[in-house]
């Protein structure tokens, strides 16, 4: 079909396309105005390095030198390792499990900003219905964090003076709300409404094919029966049969009054005869 002919097919059933239509756009306001709305909170850690006691404090002091400082992420020679064993850890289900059990939120995201240092810096952005719920999780995940550094440090009994420490740099003083989340809220109602208006015009369109068949069926004459079963090849009544007669001229012979023994034709036609008319001579 080309656009005209569906535009010409829209408008043929503008009834179910124009209600349709309305309820589309009542739904798609509604999502737009006064559908539940979706806010963000974002804060910032950095992980600082530990400072390492010098020979000479060792020296010194003796109870620095009985520490445990078996750490080993202070033996990896890429210094943003435990960045990213932190985003992946804070990534994973028992985070989410853990935010579900204390009612918070589990949509959020870490991410790694890029920095021309030593790339030690840890983005979380929570999403909550309400500025209050996307601040209270960006809080939570900031202590899950705290939580998780300290745990994977310690696999071998490390001393706290050889673990990294995560210090915040941005707090969620503030949530902003997600203008992208209404916009995509609408736009899938506005395509809903688009395939259930085509799907309308369909049904009209099989509606009112059904009843001019019907209608038609219902308005055939017994003349229209009578001439259908006329035609070649339809049922033809046995009387029909029998007056039929091979065509050309036909001649019949009739007797002469005056001379009983003689035989005169008849020249009527097949017409006239089978018209009932007598047969003259």
């Amino acid at each position: 079909m080309t656009p005209v002919s569906v535009l010409k097919v829209l408008w043929r059933h503008k009834l179910a396309m124009f209600t349709v239509l309305v309820l589309t756009l009542i739904a798609g306001g509604y999502v737009f105005f006064f559908a539940p709305r979706s806010y963000m909170a974002s804060t910032v850690y950095v992980l600082v390095t530990p400072r390492l006691p010098s020979t000479e404090e060792m020296r010194s002091d003796p109870a620095l030198a009985a520490l445990n400082s078996d750490n080993p992420y202070l033996r990896s020679a890429d210094s943003s390792l435990i960045t990213q064993v932190m985003a992946t850890k804070m990534s994973s289900t028992d985070v989410i499990d853990s935010l579900k059990e204390d009612g918070e939120t589990p949509d959020y995201t870490v991410t790694l900003p890029a920095t021309t240092g030593a790339g030690q810096l840890i983005r979380m952005e929570a999403t909550g219905s309400s500025p209050e719920r996307a601040i209270t999780t960006a809080e939570t995940l900031g202590k899950r964090l705290i939580t998780q550094l300290r745990d994977a440090q310690r696999v071998n009994g490390a001393d706290d003076r050889y673990l990294f420490t995560a210090l915040q740099i941005d707090p969620p003083s503030k949530a902003t709300e997600q203008f992208s989340s209404r916009l995509r809220s609408l736009v899938v109602v506005l395509i809903g409404g688009v395939i259930l208006m085509f799907g309308a015009v369909s049904i009209a369109r099989l509606a009112e094919n059904s009843r001019a068949s019907r209608a038609s069926g219902a308005t055939e004459s017994p003349r229209q029966a009578r001439r259908s079963q006329s035609r070649p090849g339809g049922h033809r009544p046995a009387s029909a049969v029998h007056r039929e007669a091979p065509l050309g001229p036909q001649l019949a012979f009739l007797p002469d009054d005056d001379h009983p023994s003689l035989m005169v034709p008849d020249t009527l036609s097949y017409e006239e005869r089978g018209s009932g008319v007598p047969a003259q001579r």
